[in-house]
């Protein structure tokens, strides 16, 4: 396993990234990106219709239609994941992002999906599970003491949960959370860090647009821009989106456990108060990875060199290429040479006559 120095630091920045692969050009990050919204549409859309017939063995898709209608307009007050039907919908509509950008990466081949995990290689399960109590204990802690002490709910305390809604929400939690960092530090980061070749100005960007995604009123759309950024430093500091996965998921698993216990409550209106608890432990944990990243070796060992891999592929392509077509044009001058010694002697052969 090689390792990631000083000397090659500059070649495995996750937000810029894309560049390092001979196939890239600046139009393919947009078909990419096409091909996977039209991708997700369709998953969300099957998921959905499936959610409805399933619906229709217990109550009419009508009444279904109705209360998918108030989870998605603009608004999070209506979410109940002690619901399983609506947690299958709200966090399936958004786990769906992950097979859609690898059937659109697998389609441009502009370079392998493996590329939007990381800069190290891929995805690596020992840099997540390194860095999530870290994530833990600066969000999830935080989070909770907030919620039984400041707001005081832990007298409200009651296990709405089913045991199918708690399943739901435990396998597709996670998912939820990693399919937003492929979508938003994965292809939008890394295809602004690839045209602007900055990557502050990429996380900034992608920041503001994650922020506009979220159906919040305006404090708490500055606390998403506010994760963005967090989420996004991350990426870049940790070489890939395991860690902004992990701070996600122990935001947002916290989250969802709470509410699922009626200790919590997900609302679209948000206060100064949750607004500065967003930015003090965003802040305390960006730096402890920073920390992390000068101390350690977690980020810089590679599993494989992506780049290099791929780039090798298209040169061995090229050279078969070349080889197959030095090898014609011989064998036609082969061909006119015994074409023309033929001829030679033939009219030879006149002359004498």
């Amino acid at each position: 396993m090689s390792k990631i120095d000083s000397s090659n630091a500059k070649e495995h920045s996750y937000p810029v990234y894309g560049r390092q692969f001979k196939s890239y050009k600046w139009y393919k990050p947009i078909i990419v990106a096409v091909l996977f919204f039209i991708f997700y549409i369709l998953f969300a859309g099957l998921l959905m219709a499936g959610m409805v017939v399933v619906a229709g063995q217990g109550a009419t898709p009508d009444i279904f239609i109705e209360r998918l209608t108030i989870i998605f307009a603009n608004s999070y007050d209506a979410m109940e994941l002690a619901n399983a039907s609506q947690s299958i919908v709200s966090l399936g509509s958004v786990a769906v992002m992950i097979p859609a950008l690898w059937l659109a990466s697998a389609i441009v081949r502009d370079r392998p999906f493996s590329s939007y995990s990381s800069s190290r290689g891929g995805w690596s399960s020992k840099v997540f599970w390194r860095t999530f109590p870290v994530a833990f204990v600066c969000i999830g802690i935080p989070i909770i003491i907030d919620n039984l002490l400041y707001y005081h709910n832990l007298g409200n305390f009651q296990m709405k949960f089913t045991i199918a809604s708690f399943a739901v929400v435990t396998i597709l939690g996670p998912f939820q959370c990693i399919a937003e960092e492929y979508a938003f530090r994965g292809l939008l980061m890394q295809t602004l860090g690839s045209w602007f070749r900055l990557p502050i100005i990429a996380v900034i960007l992608q920041s503001a647009i994650f922020a506009l995604m979220h159906p919040y009123n305006t404090i708490g759309q500055i606390g998403i821009f506010v994760s963005g950024c967090v989420f996004a430093f991350s990426a870049w500091t940790g070489r890939g989106i395991e860690v902004s996965s992990a701070y996600h998921i122990a935001n947002n698993m916290t989250i969802f456990y709470m509410q699922g216990m009626n200790l919590a409550t997900i609302e679209s209106n948000t206060t100064m108060h949750d607004l500065l608890l967003e930015i003090c432990t965003g802040v305390v944990f960006v730096i402890l990875i920073f920390i992390i990243s000068k101390k350690t070796s977690w980020f810089s060992r590679m599993k494989k060199d992506d780049a290099a891999a791929w780039n090798q592929r298209i040169d061995d392509k090229l050279a078969r290429k070349e080889a197959k077509e030095a090898a014609k044009e011989e064998k036609l001058a082969a061909k006119n040479a015994k074409t023309g010694a033929h001829d030679g002697g033939t009219s030879g052969k006149h002359f004498k006559q």
